[in-house]
């Protein structure tokens, strides 16, 4: 039987406000049921059985009237406004007042007021967010709560796994969404501190394109569209494109990206999209400095003292196909599949400050100069390649059990995975001399006369497997109660190469590693009005050894998983009609079985002798203020960041009571809009943290090693539309133009951006 649906195109001018989602249609019993791929759930399967049933009974002659579906044309809710109270994080769409944990949510609308970028320059606006500084620096160098995020959980896209290590754009965010606490119990190991996922931009039903086009500081260029395409009743196309270059003193970027979806039967039983990415990236990465009198060196923000031979290549290219099935009771089945490869690349630089007799009088941050000599120092080069195919299928429902309302929610996924890394042939590794300059010559053109050449390092393959029930109970008028348990299944292959001094190989040695573990979570939420929540929730998160790759080898392949636990009391409320929203939440996140070194087993083996915990307050205030006024605010206050425990080992024992680096007291984020007229909207704001370390603990003589001061960043926006359709913006950030320490290592940290004024022109047609 065929559907007819009818729908209306709702297209308006770029923010000009929040346009209505599609309601839920409805379906005639007598359709089948075309289950999905990975519906293997039960409940799932006798929803379809119960259908093709009452299909196989229908009168051979029985003509059935169609079905007409009207709804509106769908349209991201964040695009025209900084608010949303919707959340796809938690498998499916979900209120996120429903939701007992805490959730930030970056739209589309803030990406855009504030032109950010890429991951890594969005969470600079979500608070408790910090980065670390790594020899091969990638978007994983994430800290939540204090804790890292890890490479193979806490990253997602769509709510599906994004472990890969790839420069991650923003041309193809909706949103970003971040989870905080524990999330194995959703999604699986690693999420100690919390997850973050990235929401794609997904075809709608109505004709909509937009340009942007943007010049800015240090040769910055940058071009974007967005092309949605209409097909047909209940299809659509949408194409987004990205080319960025800039020199940035010779931290170069050079990139592009492409990414089509198309997808069809939109508000019907069955809807589908099958959709490619591809990022091409070949950079220039900013040079990292050593410290100086245990804090960062006082050198003109945006100076570069890498070289030109320095880079950071990679390609991510995958394909996601997605399926929804909607049964006749209401419920979903949310099934896809993604696959695809990542390459990656880089050799970086961190300069530092020789003593005599390149420099005769002794260096201190008073007596810089720009004849002071920098030393340049090659990091470790890298290179890997990463395939990953990954599958996941997600049940849905509302039931009436036992006089009770349940929100049911179920789910399996599995995933493939294969790596291969490599290291330098050639005799280039860490420290490797990269030749003299002085402060005085940032950006000196040097060309280096060797570039790194590759053998195999270490290379996996893992297989995993994990399946889900949560289910959320309304107890009372005014209560609910959530409880979710999740057992997963890890099992990997890893190897390693040998050579010897001369470079001959000298063998391969292979580890195995197999864990299964259950991970679980608990909550109670009070909602006596339509526009309160508060909540209590518990969960746990573990961490396999195989979290870092690289890192896995016979000395920590038999250490079973770390375990997490995440303890949280907090509050959602709506105000002023549901235009403002504010959120607040008690939390303590504790890792009470850590990997720590033993002085017994130095060299054979870890121990789970490590514990550690962050307590603290987080604050989110985001909305309309009036018609005019719009905010958003992200505030995070840390006080408790601890090692509690650690192995006997002296480096261990001596970290015992110290504060976690890494983790600043205050960190926050702040944006003002104000439309002044209907042509033109001005805005401001700032972000900034705390004073904050690099170094795991730090109290007495490290507090001297790594240590960036707080600071405070102001940026500003002006935006005025000379159509409904095309406008003009002006960005500036880092007003001051202020010099801060952004990603911090113990041996070196990359400061942040200086001051940055761009220029955008955009329309919409």
């Amino acid at each position: 039987m065929a559907h007819t649906p009818a729908r209306q195109s709702n297209k308006k001018s770029r923010r000009s406000g929040v346009r209505s989602a599609a309601p839920a249609p409805s379906f005639p019993t007598s359709d089948k049921a075309l289950l999905p791929l990975g519906a293997l759930m039960l409940a799932a399967s006798v929803s379809g059985w119960a259908q093709s049933n009452a299909a196989a009974d229908a009168p051979a002659d029985k003509t059935l009237k169609p079905v007409i579906v009207k709804e509106k044309a769908e349209a991201p809710e964040g695009k025209d406004a900084l608010q949303t109270k919707k959340t796809n994080i938690g498998k499916g769409t979900q209120d996120i007042r429903d939701i007992p944990q805490s959730i930030s949510v970056i739209t589309e609308r803030l990406l855009d007021d504030r032109k950010l970028d890429t991951l890594r320059e969005a969470l600079h606006h979500t608070a408790g967010i910090t980065f670390a500084a790594t020899e091969n620096g990638t978007d994983q160098d994430i800290r939540l709560r204090g804790f890292p995020v890890a490479t193979v959980g806490d990253l997602l896209i769509d709510g599906m796994r994004d472990p890969s290590q790839y420069d991650r754009d923003a041309f193809n965010y909706d949103r970003i969404e971040v989870m905080r606490g524990s999330a194995s119990m959703v999604f699986g190991r690693g999420s100690t501190g919390g997850v973050i996922n990235q929401v794609t931009k997904q075809p709608m039903l109505i004709d909509q394109n937009d340009v942007e086009f943007t010049v800015g500081s240090r040769g910055y260029v940058r071009t974007t569209g967005d092309f949605n395409l209409k097909t047909g009743d209940d299809a659509a196309l949408r194409m987004n494109v990205m080319v960025n270059k800039a020199n940035n003193g010779g931290a170069k970027i050079d990139k592009y990206g492409i990414a089509p979806t198309y997808r069809w039967g939109i508000g019907t039983r069955d809807e589908f999209s099958v959709g490619l990415f591809h990022l091409d990236v070949d950079n220039v990465p900013p040079a990292g400095i050593r410290w100086l009198g245990g804090g960062v060196p006082n050198i003109k923000p945006g100076n570069f003292y890498g070289t030109a031979s320095d880079f950071l290549t990679g390609k991510a290219t995958y394909g996601t196909f997605k399926h929804t099935h909607r049964f006749d009771d209401g419920g979903e089945l949310r099934s896809q599949l993604r696959t695809g490869t990542f390459d990656r690349a880089q050799w970086g630089t961190s300069a530092g400050f020789p003593g005599a007799p390149l420099n005769p009088v002794a260096v201190t941050p008073f007596n810089l100069s720009g004849n002071t000599v920098l030393t340049r120092a090659g990091l470790t080069p890298r290179k890997d390649r990463y395939d990953g195919t990954y599958l996941q299928s997600d049940y849905s429902n509302k039931f009436n059990w036992f006089g009770l309302k349940h929100e049911f929610l179920a789910g399996i996924d599995a995933a493939r995975e294969t790596a291969d890394r490599y290291q330098s042939a050639n005799g280039i590794g860490a420290n490797y001399n990269k030749g003299n300059t002085t402060i005085g010559t940032p950006d000196d053109g040097r060309t280096l006369p060797i570039t790194p050449t590759w053998r195999d390092s270490s290379g996996y393959a893992s297989n995993s497997l994990g399946a889900y029930v949560q289910d959320l109970v309304q107890v009372a008028p005014d209560w609910k109660l959530l409880g979710g348990i999740r057992y997963d299944s890890f099992k990997g292959n890893f190897k390693q190469f040998g050579y010897s001094s001369a470079g001959a190989p000298t063998g391969t040695t292979n580890t195995q590693l197999s864990d299964s573990l259950f991970s679980y979570r608990a909550g109670v939420l009070y909602q006596p009005t339509p526009t309160s929540s508060f909540h209590f929730s518990y969960g746990t998160s573990f961490n396999t050894s195989a979290d870092t790759y690289q890192y896995v080898t016979p000395q920590n392949a038999n250490t079973p998983p770390e375990k997490s636990r995440n303890i949280e009391l907090g509050a959602k409320l709506d105000w002023l009609d549901g235009k403002l929203s504010t959120r607040a939440a008690l939390f303590r996140t504790e890792k009470y079985n850590e990997r720590t070194t033993d002085a017994d087993f130095a060299g054979t083996a870890y121990t789970l002798s490590g514990k550690r915990h962050s307590a603290g307050l987080e604050l989110d205030v985001v909305g309309r203020l009036t018609p005019q006024w719009e905010i958003y605010l992200s505030y995070a206050y840390t006080p408790v960041a601890k090692i509690d425990q650690a192995g006997s080992a002296a480096a261990a024992q001596a970290s015992v009571g110290q504060r976690v680096g890494l983790t600043p007291k205050h960190s926050g984020s702040a944006w003002v809009s104000y439309q002044a007229t209907p042509k033109l909207r001005v805005a401001g704001g700032i972000n900034g943290a705390s004073e904050n370390f690099a170094l795991q603990g730090t109290s007495g003589a490290a507090q001297l090693t790594a240590r960036a001061a707080g600071y405070v960043v102001a940026d500003a926006m002006v935006e005025y539309k000379f159509t409904e359709e095309t406008y003009m913006q002006v960005n500036v950030s880092n007003i001051s133009n202020k010099l801060y320490g952004d990603q911090l290592y113990p041996g070196f940290v990359i400061s942040g951006v200086p001051r940055t004024v761009k220029l955008t022109i955009g329309t919409r047609f």
